[in-house]
């Protein structure tokens, strides 16, 4: 088993057994319907310069390499505004790569979130700091859990569909049974949304 299954194994794990320190750091620091709601201004004026962006179920459907126009207008819009951008995926580079190439943005495949060195590997290639730095993602349990634990800013937003991969399915059902748990302890409510 790789370091990054352990890792989400292991948070789902604390978190189920009502760990208060593992549950604050599974709590996005906001959370979005999706990657347009986000208040990329606000970031701006709270020094965030660099955004990583997971791929599958973010920017994009699992396993769906067909872009919409609202996604590219929105990643040039970002550009103009001197966002630092970062495809971070732990999918593979057959599956990352040509989205990368048609955003025309850097990207990390393979990307072995949400291990700190996945995180020292993202910074390092787009040359930005922890403080001016946030993460986009669906996943609590690798793109949230991941960059709440490196110190950098985590963003959630809701999954684009229901539809999952062999990589990203079971990270799913497990968050599914995260979000009960604290629903159920009112620490987090999926579809209350807040920056």
């Amino acid at each position: 088993m790789k370091k990054k299954h352990i890792l989400m194994l292991l948070t789902f794990i604390k978190v189920m057994l009502g760990s208060k320190k593992e549950i604050n750091a599974i709590i996005p620091d906001s959370y979005y319907k999706n990657i347009y709601e986000i208040d990329y201004d606000n970031l701006k004026n709270k020094k965030i310069t660099t955004l990583l962006f997971d791929v599958d179920n973010t920017i994009t459907y699992v396993d769906d390499l067909n872009i919409p126009k609202e996604t590219v207008e929105l990643f040039e819009t970002l550009k103009k505004q001197n966002f630092k951008i970062l495809l971070f995926s732990n999918n593979h580079e057959e599956r990352v790569k040509p989205i990368s190439e048609k955003l025309n943005i850097l990207s990390i495949s393979n990307a072995g979130k949400p291990t700190k060195e996945a995180y020292d590997n993202a910074l390092k290639k787009i040359n930005s700091k922890k403080e001016n730095s946030a993460a986009i993602g669906d996943q609590m349990l690798s793109d949230i859990i991941g960059a709440k634990k490196y110190g950098i800013k985590a963003i959630l937003v809701d999954q684009l569909s229901n539809e999952n991969n062999i990589k990203t399915g079971l990270a799913q059902k497990l968050q599914k049974n995260m979000l009960q748990k604290l629903e159920k302890k009112n620490k987090f409510i999926y579809g209350k949304y807040y920056r």
